[in-house]
């Protein structure tokens, strides 16, 4: 896992696509904020793909595809439910939040990007952070969320204005997330942008697809505080 790598990457996307990217991203917080999270998982869904497709092909991003997951809205409305079982593990004593924040954190991507149904893509996620390791996936959650927000909100009890700056980390936490998917899930390289092959025990499914896939079977088992750490709005 190289954080600065998918860090580099969602800068430069950010470059090509700040107005789309920005813009569409401070939309989609304040819908997900009216909301109370229950268009979480179409609205963000569809922005997170936008940067998938970027990421894995260059092409130029427009407004449309930052709400393109609102034409899947039943296949990603399940995505606020999983959300409301995160939230009352923070409730409870707020570690159980974390360790299912960090367990389901490509529960979205994947339910966007291979069409997987919710219990799918939350067995494929947990698989893939116990397969890579727990930890390391909590120190990229602290550094690309965590951290940023505290020192945001740290600044900002010295100088009120600057609290706006948590409007431009929203599009670079969806951006690494993004990056980091990809790496994976399928064999991505962040450093170049490449694809070098399918990662093991990863399913492909087409985009374009009308169905889930199946389950993973035994075999392949092998391989966004709560709102900030899966990138949702404040």
């Amino acid at each position: 896992m190289n954080l600065w790598a998918h860090i580099k990457n969602t800068v430069e996307m950010m470059k090509e696509e700040f107005v789309v990217l920005f813009l569409g991203g401070c939309v989609v917080q304040l819908l997900i904020s009216f909301s109370l999270g229950i268009l979480s998982g179409p609205i963000m869904g569809g922005y997170l793909l936008a940067m998938i497709r970027w990421l894995e092909t260059g092409r130029r991003t427009d407004i449309n595809d930052i709400f393109s997951g609102m034409k899947r809205f039943g296949e990603l409305l399940p995505f606020f439910f999983m959300m409301l079982l995160v939230l009352f593990g923070y409730i409870l004593v707020f570690a159980p939040g974390i360790f299912l924040t960090v367990l389901w954190i490509y529960v979205l991507p994947l339910m966007a990007h291979r069409r997987l149904s919710l219990g799918q893509a939350m067995k494929l996620s947990k698989d893939k952070v116990f397969e890579k390791g727990f930890f390391i996936h909590i120190v990229f959650l602290l550094l690309i969320s965590m951290v940023p927000l505290f020192v945001i909100y740290a600044a900002a009890v010295v100088v009120p204005p600057l609290v706006v700056l948590q409007y431009f980390l929203f599009p670079l936490q969806c951006g690494c997330l993004a990056s980091l998917y990809l790496e994976q899930f399928t064999g991505f390289d962040p450093e170049t942008r490449k694809t070098t092959g399918n990662e093991t025990g990863v399913l492909q499914v087409s985009a374009d697809s009308s169905s889930p896939p199946p389950v993973p079977t035994e075999h392949h088992d092998s391989c966004s505080y709560y709102i900030r750490s899966y990138v949702l709005p404040a």
